[in-house]
């Protein structure tokens, strides 16, 4: 027989109704959970594949289609926009690239163990015509921000995934209701083929054409309307171009940095622990810079925790010559960080000091 307990309930009713008092704590917190998520206003992303995380040909490793992205072609999609996207706050238009190639970095004449991209910009603009004028282009990312394509013969460091990147477009540029078409090509000279130039993703499409290829550009897209602009069509494969509305969700980045220690010896790399505190992080960098007025991103974007970010020396962008005086350098860094709403925030800005490198 069960001994009463004080409560004048035996264990096994305890138990029940311990299951029943969990059951109506986990409704009640699975109900509010559903609220909070339903009351929060997600981007809405328009694109081929409806999915923007389904571009994951070609840009990663493999074959690459020979979808670079240059100087002379430009990739072209059209895109229709419903007219209720203009209730939106803003508009980006943007590409998932991937696999930039690079080039062997030398230092006093010997060959260091590291390369660089092969320099470059790339842009984008959108129009209601196949033609883009130079007044409606937007700079969408330097060569050095895309993940480096690997390499059989030496190792390197900035390899990783294609990612998306975005550039703002203002709602007067977009045709709400009709047609629009995004262009995506580069501005420099030295981007002319797979073997110099980033890939561009893919995702599997159709036998209907509403992506479009055109060479023997020279750095600027058609800016004349032409029949012609569209008469290579792309099926079965569609490029990762696409535009997302962001609606207006404010929410202020904390972050912190938390430590700094040495990384690995043979780069002389400093180790920077932060805390980024704040919902829906969607990529987080390293600034740095000489002065504390002029700002440059340090490395590659880091896109899921834990945020711990390197410093190294031999890439930062101060001048070598002040070594020649002092063996030490004075330096400001700062992380910052975005949110899938386009939110920015910044770390306060801490300086240290640097050895030389070189010794």
């Amino acid at each position: 027989m069960l001994k009463q307990l004080k409560n004048g309930l035996n264990p096994i009713k305890r138990f029940v109704l311990s299951l029943i008092f969990l059951s109506v704590i986990c409704h009640l917190s699975f109900v509010i959970c559903l609220y909070s998520q339903s009351s929060i206003s997600y981007p809405v992303y328009i694109c081929a594949a409806d999915n923007p995380n389904d571009y994951r040909l070609f840009a990663n490793s493999g074959w690459d289609g020979f979808w670079y992205v240059g100087y002379n072609r430009v990739w072209i999609e059209r895109v229709p926009i419903p007219e209720n996207m203009s209730v939106y706050k803003k508009a980006f238009i943007g590409a998932k690239l991937g696999r930039m190639k690079s080039t062997q970095v030398y230092r006093n004449g010997k060959a260091a163990l590291d390369k660089r991209a092969i320099p470059g910009d790339i842009y984008m603009a959108i129009s209601s015509t196949i033609s883009w004028q130079k007044s409606n282009w937007k700079f969408l990312a330097v060569t050095d921000e895309i993940p480096f394509e690997g390499d059989n013969e030496i190792a390197i460091e900035q390899t990783g995934e294609s990612q998306w990147f975005w550039t703002e477009v203002p709602f007067d540029e977009i045709n709400f209701g009709e047609e629009n078409y995004i262009a995506l090509w580069s501005t420099s000279a030295q981007l002319t083929d797979t073997s110099n130039s980033p890939i561009l993703a893919a995702a599997w499409g159709n036998k209907e054409a509403n992506s479009y290829l055109r060479d023997k550009i020279e750095g600027v897209p058609p800016q004349v309307f032409s029949t012609s602009t569209l008469a290579s069509g792309l099926t079965i494969f569609e490029p990762a171009i696409a535009i997302k509305f962001v609606p207006e969700m404010p929410q202020k980045i904390n972050i912190g940095l938390m430590g700094i220690s040495d990384g690995e010896e043979i780069s002389g790399k400093k180790v920077i622990y932060t805390s980024i505190l704040g919902n829906e992080i969607q990529k987080a960098w390293l600034d740095v810079s000489s002065d504390g007025k002029i700002w440059e991103k340090h490395g590659l974007n880091i896109y899921t925790a834990p945020y711990i970010f390197s410093l190294n020396p031999k890439k930062a962008p101060f001048d070598s010559v002040s070594f020649e005086k002092e063996k030490s350098h004075k330096f400001y860094i700062r992380i910052s960080a975005v949110d899938i709403w386009e939110n920015t925030g910044t770390s306060t800005p801490i300086s240290i000091f640097i050895v030389d490198p070189a010794r």
